[in-house]
């Protein structure tokens, strides 16, 4: 990345991706059950949705504290731009 705008840009792509391959799978689908395994195994496949919204989560904190470190203020995410 260049810039914060490229970034931002990037980030909307994925997040507009993602949106397209969850409308992209039928409510069964998302219903069926995960393979067995330590890592949700047995659950439905749409709790990787929350897992993944929490794991975005987790980033944007790390980003917010490396940004801190370097003497930056971060805008808070969800105030209007």
């Amino acid at each position: 990345m260049r810039s914060l705008s490229e970034a931002r840009q990037r980030l909307e792509r994925a997040f507009a991706a993602g949106r397209a391959s969850i409308a992209s799978h039928t409510r069964e689908e998302w219903e069926a059950l995960l393979p067995p395994g330590p890592i949700m195994g047995g659950m439905p496949r749409f709790a990787i949705l929350g897992a993944i919204r929490d794991h975005t989560a987790h980033h944007r904190g790390a980003l917010t504290v490396y940004a801190r470190i370097l003497g930056k203020a971060p805008p808070m995410p969800y105030m209007d731009a």
